[in-house]
């Protein structure tokens, strides 16, 4: 199976970039469907399993510690729910076609060989992103969005540290990093999907 991943910045428009890369491949697209399944099997409210991957587990707590020790119920509810993120993730890779966004997939689906997509932007392109299409809390100053924009990414950058010890972004740890200020998300596509499927095609080969 063909996997792209999407890591993004918040604002610079990595969900577009995604769900379009999608469409123009006739691949499958996933994001918060991730989140969807995870709650339909333990039974649990789709908000709240989203809540629990986003602030995933102290850095010091291995995600089989639901399996092996004895821990606070939520602790080990919430490294259960990871876990079940990571059963998820794998089924798809091996089902389908996917574009996967977000979720530290790229590092959970090494051995599937995704091809890894880093997008990001300048500040206030992501900025004007994000009042543009209300990503965040409409009433924000603009220094609060600057201050909001900076903890989500910390968030994230610490989340994939829980599967990989190394830096979130850096352009050694994807194979196609994507700038997307001052540009249309749609016009960048074209050039992306061929690129992917030139990637693909010379993996196969290998």
């Amino acid at each position: 199976m063909n996997i792209i991943t999407i890591s993004r910045e918040f604002g610079s428009g990595g969900r577009e970039v995604g769900k379009r890369l999608a469409d123009a491949l006739g691949y499958t697209y996933y994001d918060r469907e991730i989140e969807e399944g995870v709650a339909e099997r333990m039974k649990m409210d789709t908000d709240y399993v989203a809540r629990s991957i986003e602030q995933g587990v102290p850095m010091n707590v291995p995600l089989h510690f639901g399996r092996t020790l004895a821990g606070s119920y939520l602790l080990k509810q919430q490294v259960d729910i990871l876990v079940e993120k990571q059963r998820i993730l794998k089924e798809l890779a091996s089902s389908t076609n996917c574009v996967i966004v977000g979720r530290a997939a790229d590092v959970i689906l090494a051995d599937y060989r995704p091809f890894k997509i880093f997008v990001y932007a300048d500040l206030a392109h992501r900025l004007k992103r994000c009042q543009a299409y209300a990503e965040i809390e409409e009433n924000l100053s603009p220094r609060e969005l600057e201050r909001e924009i900076k903890k989500i990414d910390a968030r994230r950058a610490q989340y994939r540290r829980m599967y990989l010890d190394a830096d979130w972004g850096v352009r050694t740890q994807y194979h196609l990093c994507v700038n997307t200020s001052g540009i249309a998300v749609k016009h960048i596509i074209p050039m992306l999907a061929g690129y992917a499927d030139s990637w693909f095609q010379h993996c196969k080969a290998e």
